[in-house]
């Protein structure tokens, strides 16, 4: 015989089976547990650079335009800056005009979009903190020391001349090379290959490595030595090896998205802007919003004037270009 007391244990075990799912699907989400990107959500970075004018504390009127779109219309989880922020690389500069650059950097472009809740990921430009001015590096060290962007870090040793950041709850890595030069040592050849085995960049759908100046040229202006990566085999290897979906630098300042050998490049363009090689009237100034697709290993962008602020088509580029260190070869996308 069953006591009433157990009729009422058994009866309150039944009522709570049968509110519990209820209960369940009606309860908020733990908290602390990683959430991350679903499988096929994108990571979305603006590509902005090359904005930079010799000794100047002002900004042409297509960088203010390109941070409102960056802001207001694109909204992207990162800015990845390939560098030149600032002018400096001058002797005649004194130590006040270069901190007057970074103060006029701070206003016109980090601010808006820390403000937003953009996050600036970027490496150092030769105007920015050129090897062969340890004023310019010193300066720049001090800034970024003082404006650490809340990045997800890997490595941050170096930083800001070298560092790794994920984003997108892990799905995206990215390294940032001190190519602010055209010498990349096998120190940092070392660094980066350790940095694509590490587990945070074994676990991302994609790896992005980010440096100033080119693997081979782009535009007309600066198609010669120095002005890019000298004896960039070793350093292609090493992003070869370690899965790179594309390299992304700045400093030719002219938008060209293409394949080195078996290697995707992004010349990110800029509000600077000059031709292609061997192809005369072609400069604009452009801005480009990166679309990385973690699960599919690829990336698409979507790119505009930045002075006008119309589409700017890939497939309308010129098919490849023949300047130093290449052939670059046009693509529409990157896989």
């Amino acid at each position: 015989m069953i006591s009433s007391r157990s009729r009422d244990e058994l009866r309150g075990m039944r009522r709570l089976a049968f509110l519990l799912p209820l209960l369940l699907s009606a309860a908020p989400l733990p908290t602390g547990l990683p959430s991350g990107p679903a499988p096929d959500r994108p990571v979305r970075l603006a590509v902005l650079g090359d904005f930079n004018g010799y000794g100047g504390t002002t900004y042409p009127a297509p960088l203010a335009r390109s941070v409102a779109r960056i802001v207001n219309e694109w909204r992207p989880d990162a800015v990845l800056s390939p560098g030149d922020l600032i002018g400096a690389q001058k002797a005649s500069l004194g130590d006040a005009q270069v901190r007057a650059m970074w103060a006029a950097f701070d206003q016109e472009v980090r601010a808006p979009l820390s403000r937003a809740g953009i996050p600036f990921a970027f490496t150092l430009g030769n105007h920015d903190a050129s090897p062969r001015s340890p004023r310019d590096r010193r300066e720049a060290a001090a800034y970024w020391t003082a404006h650490v962007p809340p990045l997800a870090f890997v490595d941050r040793a170096a930083f800001p001349f070298r560092f790794s950041v994920t984003l997108g709850g892990g799905a995206v890595f990215i390294a940032s090379l001190d190519a602010s030069g055209p010498d990349v040592s096998a120190a940092q050849r070392e660094w980066l290959s350790a940095q694509l085995a590490s587990p945070a960049a074994r676990a991302a759908g994609a790896r992005l490595v980010v440096g100033h100046l080119p693997l081979a040229g782009v535009s007309a202006e600066k198609n010669r030595s120095g002005e890019v990566v000298r004896a960039p085999g070793p350093l292609r290897q090493v992003m070869d090896a370690g899965g790179v979906l594309a390299y992304v630098h700045g400093h030719h300042a002219a938008f060209y998205p293409a394949r080195l050998g078996r290697l995707n490049v992004l010349s990110a363009g800029g509000i600077g802007r000059r031709d292609y090689v061997g192809h005369p009237g072609t400069a604009r100034s452009t801005v480009t919003l990166l679309t990385v697709w973690p699960a599919q290993g690829r990336a698409t962008f979507e790119t505009v004037d930045a002075a006008t602020g119309q589409p700017v088509d890939p497939a309308r580029l010129p098919a490849r270009l023949d300047g130093l260190n290449g052939p670059l070869v046009r693509v529409t996308d990157f896989r």
